[in-house]
């Protein structure tokens, strides 16, 4: 369906290595393999890895992601590289290990990856600043910004810059899952500055639920990407996109070809793909196959031999 396939194209950041998952770094990198080799990779976006394994990373690549070659490499797989708070000495010193990785892998023969997002966390401001004095031009930088208490600081600091903001959706305590209110809160302060944000963790399944091993109630993809494009496009309030945030059944939405809407509020094709491209840009996971299942037994994915989607 093509309104949903723009809501999720290359949306899942695949963050196997990270809880509840917790795969070891071999697996992890098979597994993003098996899937960007794939029909289901349109779906997929980049590998998540920690500054500290990268080393590992170029070693078990070997073999799974394609070889090096010049001018270009058809296939290269896209890293996102996760570095210590924004603004310390370490994450000055990572920024050399980063760059060090990326000269490594444009040699011929060498796998064919590159870092060309970092993700940090950001305490206040002046972090934020100190960063960005620092950061290469060729990276996209997120920010993770804290939801329990008012974001708008840190997001004016991201405003007229290429960055973007982090938000922590859930987790494996009850205590990591932010209400629906603050969520809702940090997304429309990104859409009013004209700041774009990516989402992570808790993001599982499609919908709201509650997950019995967390302990604590779930938002679903479909509700945060949906209600940014709801927000971004100014057809819903904050309260609004609350509500839709805790929406937990399908029958709630309606899906076409052109257009998604539930109880009236509607996007078209055209605000869905601008909304993905310029304010909802991906979700961390460590599942990739929970996320696609939940959309094939939805009916708005049809499954085909070897994943993939018409």
């Amino acid at each position: 369906m093509q309104s949903v396939h723009a809501l999720v194209a290359s949306i899942v950041d695949y963050a196997g290595l990270y809880p509840p998952a917790q795969l070891d770094p071999a697996t992890a990198v098979r597994s993003y393999s098996h899937v960007h080799a794939s029909n289901r990779q349109w779906m997929l976006g980049r590998l998540i890895w920690p500054v500290a394994l990268l080393d590992q990373l170029s070693s078990l690549a070997v073999g799974h992601a394609p070889e090096a070659v010049l001018p270009e490499t058809h296939g290269a797989w896209a890293i996102s590289c996760i570095l210590s708070p924004a603004g310390t000495p370490e994450f000055v010193e990572e920024l050399d290990r980063v760059q060090a990785f990326n000269e490594q892998h444009d040699e011929v023969g060498s796998p064919a990856m590159r870092i060309d997002s970092l993700e940090m966390r950001a305490p206040d401001p002046s972090a934020v600043e100190r960063a960005l004095s620092h950061l290469p031009d060729d990276m996209f930088p997120y920010f993770e910004i804290a939801l329990d208490s008012d974001p708008r600081g840190v997001i004016a600091s991201l405003v007229g810059e290429e960055a973007g903001a982090k938000f922590r959706t859930g987790g494996t305590t009850p205590q990591a899952h932010p209400t629906a209110g603050d969520l809702a809160r940090g997304m429309h302060a990104c859409a009013s500055a004209g700041v774009p944000f990516k989402a992570t963790a808790g993001l599982h399944r499609a919908l709201c639920h509650f997950n019995t091993a967390a302990g604590s109630k779930q938002f679903g993809f479909l509700n945060v990407l949906l209600g940014a494009a709801f927000i971004f496009n100014r057809k819903c309030d904050v309260e609004g996109l609350a509500r839709f945030l805790t929406v937990g059944s399908v029958d709630e939405i309606e899906f076409n070809e052109k257009a998604m809407s539930w109880h009236g509020v509607r996007v078209s094709l055209d605000e869905i793909e601008e909304t993905r491209s310029r304010f909802a840009h991906s979700f961390g996971s460590c599942s990739f196959d929970e996320a696609w299942d939940d959309l094939v037994a939805m009916e708005v994915v049809r499954a085909v031999s070897a994943g993939g989607a018409a």
